[in-house]
């Protein structure tokens, strides 16, 4: 096989950009039921935030989730936020307050927290998932 400058030169910039990705992240993901739905379903753990941007514990509990998960102990959990503000029908669907943390594993609902405000509360309902 004969590789030319020029193939050599892409081949270099492709290992290069390869190497130099960051790292896939977990992200929150927007509420959105059907995706939901097919992620619990699924029976990988999986983890709901009921935020409002004027909740102050809401900022806390997000602060520790944002922390953790791309911690290792968390990997492959998928983590949706609810918009507690605008999303009024899936805040009463999950019967819950403002700083909730909802955790799911095998289908269903294994832990919740509302209202807490330690990082070990939030560990916790993460522990659960896994």
């Amino acid at each position: 096989m004969i590789i030319t400058r020029r193939s050599a030169i892409v081949m270099m910039g492709a290992l290069i950009g390869a190497s130099c990705a960051p790292a896939e992240a977990s992200e929150f993901l927007p509420y959105d039921a059907a995706r939901v739905e097919k992620a619990v379903a699924s029976g990988k753990p999986v983890v709901v935030h009921v935020y409002a941007p004027w909740c102050l514990q809401c900022h806390i509990q997000a602060s520790y989730l944002d922390g953790l998960k791309d911690d290792p102990a968390f990997r492959g959990v998928t983590f949706f936020r609810v918009d507690y503000d605008n999303q009024k029908d899936v805040v009463a669907k999950l019967d819950c307050p403002r700083s909730t943390v909802i955790a799911y594993k095998g289908g269903k609902e294994v832990a919740r927290m509302s209202w807490g405000v330690t990082k070990s509360s939030v560990v916790d309902v993460l522990k659960a998932a896994m």
